[in-house]
Order: structure tokens, then sequence, then C-alpha cells
């Protein structure tokens, strides 16, 4: 099964991201970006790959033992990767908001998460990125584009969606589909007082 480990949004948060969103579908980017599907936002804390079915117990006994605390995280500011100077951007390949209060708790969660795993045979991964992603550009951007985009982004630098209390870590099954992934929850680990 495919699989990966995440922190899903509220609602309400999720609303919030829908509206950004119609913000970027206003610059007329006609089958250059795919937006991520609202209702599946969420902050990915560890990317497994494909899990045999005989590793799955192992993986959520794994998350069962991992005993951090509830906290809050908010969503704040909108990005783009590969990260550039305003004046300097050539290509950009995801559009995403980012998580201010919080990342540090999210750290450690994900580092929690990444010995638990590593413990089964999972590597490590050095790299994380506290953000949500919005869009994945799907083809190559034209500079006028590109300046749209760049510009968006400035005026949605430092705005505030919003806060939620992280209650729940999810083992996530993931299926490939033309119209995107469907994501099932396969195992809820409930984060303790």
């Amino acid at each position: 099964m495919r699989a990966f480990i995440a922190v899903d949004l509220s609602e309400e948060l999720r609303t919030k991201i829908a509206e950004i969103n119609k913000d970027f579908v206003g610059l007329g980017l006609h089958g250059a970006v795919k937006f991520v599907d609202v209702n599946q936002a969420h902050q990915t804390v560890k990317f497994l790959g494909d899990v045999p079915e005989d590793d799955v117990e192992r993986v959520k006994s794994a998350l069962a033992e991992i005993t951090k605390k509830p906290f809050d995280i908010e969503l704040r500011g909108v990005g783009f990767f590969p990260e550039a100077l305003p004046d300097r951007v050539r290509t950009i390949r995801v559009i995403w908001v980012g998580i201010g209060r919080g990342a540090e708790e999210l750290k450690a969660l994900r580092e929690d998460v990444e010995w638990a795993l590593h413990d089964l045979g999972f590597p490590l991964e050095k790299r994380f990125s506290t953000h949500v992603t919005l869009c994945r550009v799907k083809r190559p951007l034209k500079s006028t584009e590109i300046g749209r985009i760049v510009k968006m982004i400035a005026e949605l630098r430092d705005i505030y969606l919003g806060k939620m209390h992280v209650e729940e870590l999810k083992l996530k099954k993931s299926t490939l589909t033309p119209k995107g992934p469907i994501y099932e929850d396969v195992y809820v680990k409930r984060l303790e007082e």
C-alpha cells in the first residue's frame, strides 16, 4: 500500500485555503497548475512510499508508541518552491501556505516519527518543510505567468489563515487515480495530554 503519515487540517483552515486558491485561479494559469483537493489538505509528516501489507501493523504499533502532547499550529503566509528572490524567479514547482506558530512542535513530532520508523527499516529523511501544498505546477511557466504568480505571492506573503489544535497523527493510504489521489485513514494516533 502506498502510504504516508500526516496531520490533517481543520475544516476552517481548509475553507481559508479554498479562498486563496480562488486568487490563483483568477490569474488565468489554465492548465499550468493542479490544485490539491482542499478536502484532503494536510501537513505531511513522513512519506513512506509502498509499504508491504505485512508491515502496516508494525507501522501502526510504532506510531502508537509516540508520546507527544497536542499543540497548536498557525497557518500564515504563501510561498513557493524552489525559493528565490522575487526578481530572480525562473521556475516555480509548488505554491504553499506556511506554518508559523507550532512549527517547532511539528518538527519535534516529525523527528519522533522518523526515529520510530527508522527502527523498522525506513530511511531517515533529512529535509522537512512545515508547509501545506496549495498546488503543483504541471508545465513550464511563461515569464508573464511567473510574474503574475510572484506578484500574488507577494500580496499574500503575510496573510494569516488561522490556527488549529493538533490532536491526531494519521497513517494514510494513498491511491493514485487519473483524477488525483484518494486518501484513506488507516490508523489514527491520538496525541496525549
